[in-house]
């Protein structure tokens, strides 16, 4: 996947081999926090169980230098 983007949202740890996951990059932060908003949101809409809490500290944004 090429990144473009400034900003990089990681998934800590969610790979089987507990690396982290890299999902997209972002040109400003604040899409970088609406795509993890919004992809926890649907996690949580269709997981039974999910706690949006936790799930939203799993998520890291990372400035690509």
């Amino acid at each position: 996947m090429i990144y473009g983007g400034k900003y990089l949202v990681k998934w800590e740890k969610a790979k089987d081999d507990k690396t982290d996951a890299l999902m997209r990059s972002f040109d400003t932060i604040i899409e970088a926090k609406s795509y993890i908003q919004g992809f926890v949101d649907s996690v949580v809409s269709f997981t039974k169980d999910a706690k949006e809490d936790k799930l939203l500290k799993e998520f890291e944004v990372e400035e690509i230098k």
